[in-house]
């Protein structure tokens, strides 16, 4: 997804963004705080976290973490290595989409990782600072689902959206597990969900009017280049998530959706204004992160704006300052109901009481 680049910190009860500042980047031990955080946050991959931690404690990948004039810079330099990386390079050797038995992560991976960055450095800067983390990851579909309207046609708008392959998510299988039991759908990518506690599942998958997405920069996911930067967005052990992506790709080739380009606040505004009569939600998922508090309150008022001519459901699934991502349902995320947690992934939902 792409909004707009974020200036501030984490705002009590709101979503985060990230301080990438000239100041922070040209400090080493700031660079080396945002490596270490990072490889909290990357728990599920063990290639991810060897590598981010090797790079806190190295002063020359720190240098090219801190010449990257982009956020977030961990998954952009990442991004950038897996999309050049090829099979004969000594670094797929831990990269199961490269290799059939990838080597487990530990100092001989962070080894090549620092020979094929140190020698591709000026490749990979360029890429890095021209790229968007624009994650398009279906199993945040999942997610939304136990509170998309459920009577009659809505108009959907994903706030957010890259390539729009959530905005197909009616076109997906959902296959929810644990406390509460489900499946929808009967084509598509499968999606999987673990629910640890009782979520009020939908009888069927929504029926959507009209599909918009918004993002500063849409993704094309028709173009060969765009999909490729999808791909590598995916993290090396993700083999499911690499599969979903390519098969919501697939579906999304056969949906009927409009993409706008524009900042989040101003279009979203027009997109609800401009709608044919009828209920509308919006959504975003993990993307707010990345807009400033200014944007964040634009949106709000768009929103609340939007309620006044017809009945709008605004769903929220982001990062807050402790803990997993929340999903909150209101017309202001930051005063919004909280009404579960989940995996960045989708992987579980774990409603809040």
């Amino acid at each position: 997804m792409a909004l707009r680049l974020p200036v501030a910190g984490w705002q009590a009860g709101a979503v985060s963004t990230i301080d990438w500042a000239a100041a922070d980047r040209e400090d080493a031990a700031s660079v080396a705080a945002e490596a270490r955080r990072w490889a909290d946050a990357a728990q599920d991959s063990p290639l991810y976290r060897t590598l981010a931690l090797g790079i806190a404690q190295d002063p020359e990948l720190l240098d090219v973490l801190a010449a990257i004039d982009n956020v977030p810079p961990m998954n952009l330099l990442l991004g950038a290595v897996k999309l050049t990386l090829r099979q004969g390079d000594a670094l797929a050797a831990w990269y199961p989409h490269l290799t059939a038995h990838p080597a487990d992560a530990g100092p001989d991976a962070l080894a090549a990782f620092r020979d094929h960055v140190l020698a591709r450095r000026e490749r990979l800067l360029a890429l890095a600072s021209a790229r968007r983390t624009q994650t398009n990851e279906i199993g945040r579909a999942a997610v939304l689902l136990p509170w998309i309207p459920a009577a009659g046609p809505v108009h959907a708008i994903d706030v957010g959206a890259s390539a729009g392959l959530n905005l197909c998510l009616d076109r997906f299988r959902f296959e929810y597990t644990g406390a509460a039991q489900k499946r929808l759908g009967i084509e598509g990518p499968t999606v999987a969900c673990e629910t640890r506690g009782p979520v009020r599942l939908p009888a069927a998958l929504p029926v959507l009017a009209t599909r918009t997405g918004i993002d500063l920069a849409p993704v094309d996911a028709a173009n060969p280049d765009a999909a490729a930067w999808l791909e590598a967005l995916v993290w090396p052990e993700h083999q499911d998530r690499l599969d979903r992506l390519r098969g919501a790709v697939a579906v999304r080739r056969d949906v009927d959706l409009r993409l706008v380009a524009g900042d989040a606040a101003t279009a979203l505004a027009d997109v609800l204004a401009t709608l044919p009569p009828g209920p509308a939600v919006v959504w975003h998922t993990i993307a707010l992160y990345q807009a400033d508090a200014r944007v964040q309150a634009d949106i709000d008022a768009a929103v609340e704006e939007g309620a006044r001519r017809r009945k709008i459901t605004r769903i929220g699934f982001e990062p807050v300052e402790d803990g997993a991502p929340q999903v909150r349902v209101g017309p202001a995320f930051a005063r919004a109901t909280v009404v579960a947690r989940a995996h960045a992934h989708g992987r579980w939902l774990e409603p809040v009481s």
